[in-house]
C-alpha cells in the first residue's frame, strides 16, 4: 500500500476528526443508512426512473450487501481540508450482522474503534485512552457505512442519485456516483461512490460542509467469513483511561 504521509495536529482534533468520520460510515454500513423517519418522495426516483443502466447498478449493489451476514476487507483512508492531505491511515475493517463493526488501523499509528450495535468505543494505546458512547449518540463518520450489512435502499437513503462527471474511476470499468443524503445534512453533503462491474463499491468520498473530505477505499473483500461476536467487543486494558461521553 506505500508508505503513508502524515501532517502533524494536536491529538484533541485528531480523535474529533477520527471519531466523526467513524460515526456516518457505522450508519452507512450495519443497515438503516440515513434513514430518521418518514421521508418524502424524492428526485431519486425520477433520476433511477429516467436511467435504467444505473437502474440496474443500484439494484446489483442492494442485492449483493443486504444478503452478506458479514464482511472482512482491507481499507485505506485520507482526510482533506481545502484540498490538502491532512492525514492518511490504513488497516483492516471487520463488519458482522446485526451492528456490529470493527476498525483496526494499523498504519501510520495502531488505534482500534468497533462497535457492538449499543456502544461505540476508541481505543487509542498511544494515548491509553478509551472512548465510550452510546450509537446514538455518536457524531462519528463512519456510521453511514452501514448499508455494507444490509438494509440499503438507494430510493430511500437520498434525495437524488446521478453519475458523477467531477471523480473519475480508479479503474475504467467501473461506475462514479454521487448521492445527496436525506438527512445529516448539516454534517454531509454528498456521498461519491465507485461500483465495479461485480457491484461491490471500492470506493466512498464523503464529503462535508467547508472543504472537508473523507476518502475511504477498499480492497480484498471476503464476505461470510465466520466472525465471532467476541470480535466487536472490548475489554479496556490495565491503566488505561475510560471516557464516557
Amino acid at each position: 500500500m506505500g508508505k503513508l504521509n502524515v501532517l502533524s495536529s494536536n491529538g484533541l482534533m485528531n480523535r474529533r476528526h477520527l471519531k466523526i468520520h467513524i460515526c456516518l460510515v457505522v450508519c452507512f454500513m450495519l443497515g438503516g443508512g440515513f434513514a430518521e423517519g418518514p421521508r418524502p418522495a424524492s428526485a431519486a426516483a425520477r433520476t433511477l426512473a429516467s436511467d435504467p443502466e444505473l437502474d440496474q447498478l443500484l439494484r446489483g449493489v442492494e442485492n449483493k450487501y443486504n444478503r452478506i451476514k458479514s464482511l472482512r476487507m482491507h481499507f485505506r483512508q485520507t482526510y482533506e481540508e481545502g484540498g490538502q492531505v491532512m492525514r492518511e491511515e490504513a488497516g483492516t475493517l471487520y463488519l458482522r450482522k446485526p451492528n456490529q463493526m470493527r476498525w483496526e488501523y494499523e498504519n501510520p499509528e495502531p488505534k482500534l474503534f468497533l462497535t457492538d450495535g449499543k456502544q461505540v468505543m476508541l481505543y487509542v494505546p498511544q494515548e491509553k485512552r478509551v472512548t465510550e458512547t452510546e450509537v446514538k449518540n455518536s457524531d462519528d463518520l463512519r456510521n453511514p457505512m452501514r448499508f455494507l450489512l444490509g438494509g440499503l435502499k438507494f430510493k430511500k437513503e437520498f434525495q437524488s442519485i446521478e453519475k458523477s462527471r467531477d471523480v473519475a474511476p480508479l479503474d475504467r470499468a467501473d461506475v462514479v456516483i454521487q448521492a445527496v443524503p436525506n438527512t445529516m445534512r448539516e454534517q454531509l453533503e454528498l456521498v461519491v461512490m465507485e461500483i465495479t462491474p461485480q457491484f461491490e463499491i471500492r470506493r466512498l468520498i464523503l464529503k462535508q460542509p467547508g472543504g472537508i473530505e473523507t476518502d475511504f477505499r477498499f480492497e480484498d473483500a471476503k464476505p461470510d467469513l465466520p466472525l465471532s461476536p467476541e470480535l466487536f467487543r472490548l475489554t479496556p486494558p490495565p491503566g488505561a483511561e475510560v471516557v464516557h461521553q
